[in-house]
């Protein structure tokens, strides 16, 4: 179906939920936010064509393409799209819906760290459904603690990866320390990317120095108790590169640190349709009652110093130039998928983390996770468009990146209103 935008001093006017075909089209003056450094760019225009962008300029300097679309802009802001580092895909009945809540929040690229739906098959289905409405997938192999391969097995895996262009594995488990050898041996002789939760029961220094790629929830980390201690750690962290993805919403939710009032003030619970809403107050409510109100303010009242022990590490590792990667972990009430980056986002920004460098979490430093830095996760010429359009600057307050009104995904645009009113 085409899409017909018309021109006028306001954004966006009639558009239909279905993606362009990644035709042509102009963003025309609209302020850039390029994710290479703390400038903004105002007042550019954009060319896209075949889903790249192409040329970045004055309007007046674009080439004059008969009958091209032109998409006003003025006032608005232009970043890349965000990618969702941590997501656990649900059963094959729920999985589009999942997608389509992640493109309306403006999420275009996600990384799958646990699902219930097999993804060869997720991923054949949807190479053969060019119109599903999808972010760019990171499909994983995970490893639980019943594989106790050696590394002649672990190479057989890897290649048997390689074939079906799977994009890591995700450790979720491992039986012991031999196995977590072969396994990082094999990965690192097959250039294949480790990374999820850490491996238990192994010294800290050792996974740093594996290769182990990122780790999740700040695992390893959080058992430090030793000031000295844990900032070697930090520092070995950032020699090594090694990435951490620190899903502190997951806390806050799976441990109802926002009981009994706060969670009202979350950025879904003011964003989101009515029907998300009741369904979670249910969900909640009845869960509090199951789990016994006692027990769920004494439960939060142990965790509380925890989580404030993990938003410190955090701190430190941003302070020590580590490399953080924004993802939500979404799953309780109130989390919603895709739109539970903007809580992530708020939960580092209380933490002490700058604006800058929360929206790189989710946009250029994914790309340095996969290797893929020269393809997408800025605003340059040449690298896919994939990008988001806000009406407010997230630079400024970082709760602004609630007011996405488009996603861009290799070239085909979607508005979050029409996308909201398909779940």
């Amino acid at each position: 179906m085409k899409i017909k935008l018309t021109f006028s001093l306001y954004f966006l006017l009639l558009i239909n939920v279905q993606a362009q075909n990644k035709s042509e089209f102009i963003i025309k003056d609209i302020n850039l936010l390029p994710m290479t450094n703390l400038d903004i760019i105002n007042n550019k225009s954009v060319l896209i064509q075949n889903g790249k962008i192409v040329q970045i300029d004055d309007f007046k300097n674009l080439p004059k393409i008969r009958k091209i679309k032109v998409i006003q802009g003025k006032g608005k802001y232009l970043m890349p799209g965000l990618t969702e580092m941590h997501s656990h895909l649900p059963v094959e009945s729920k999985v589009d819906t999942l997608l389509i809540e992640n493109i309306a929040a403006g999420v275009t690229r996600l990384r799958i760290m646990n699902t219930k739906t097999p993804q060869l098959q997720l991923k054949e289905r949807l190479k053969h459904s060019p119109n599903t409405i999808t972010p760019k997938l990171y499909y994983s192999h995970i490893i639980t603690r019943d594989v106790k391969y050696n590394e002649i097995q672990f190479d057989s895996l890897m290649a048997e990866i390689k074939k079906n262009d799977i994009n890591f594995i995700k450790l979720f488990s491992i039986a012991n320390e031999t196995v977590f050898d072969n396994l990082m041996a094999s990965a690192n002789k097959n250039n294949v990317i480790v990374c999820g939760h850490y491996p238990s029961g192994i010294k800290i220094d050792k996974v740093l120095n594996s290769g182990f790629k990122s780790i999740e929830h700040l695992a390893g980390y959080d058992k430090i108790k030793d000031e000295n201690e844990l900032n070697n750690a930090i520092k070995l962290t950032q020699e090594r590169k090694v990435f951490n993805c620190p899903t502190l919403d997951w806390d806050l939710m799976a441990y109802d640190l926002q009981y009994p009032n706060e969670y009202k003030n979350r950025l879904t619970y003011s964003n989101l349709p009515t029907k998300y809403l009741k369904k979670w107050e249910t969900q909640y409510s009845q869960a509090i009652e199951k789990a016994g109100l006692e027990k769920v303010l004494l439960n939060k009242e142990k965790y509380l110093p925890t989580f404030a022990y993990k938003q410190e590490i955090v701190r430190k590792l941003h302070k020590n130039n580590c490399l953080l990667l924004l993802g939500s972990d979404p799953g309780n009430s109130f989390q919603m998928n895709g739109f539970n980056m903007f809580e992530e986002m708020y939960n580092w920004s209380k933490a002490g983390i700058d604006n800058l460098t929360i929206l790189k979490s989710a946009t250029i430093t994914p790309a340095i996770f996969f290797n893929e830095d020269r393809i997408w996760g800025t605003i340059e010429i040449g690298k896919s468009a994939d990008l988001i359009v806000l009406e407010k600057n997230p630079l400024e307050d970082i709760k602004n990146i609630t007011t996405v009104e488009m996603t861009i995904k290799e070239g085909e645009i979607y508005l979050k209103k029409e996308l909201l009113n398909k779940l």
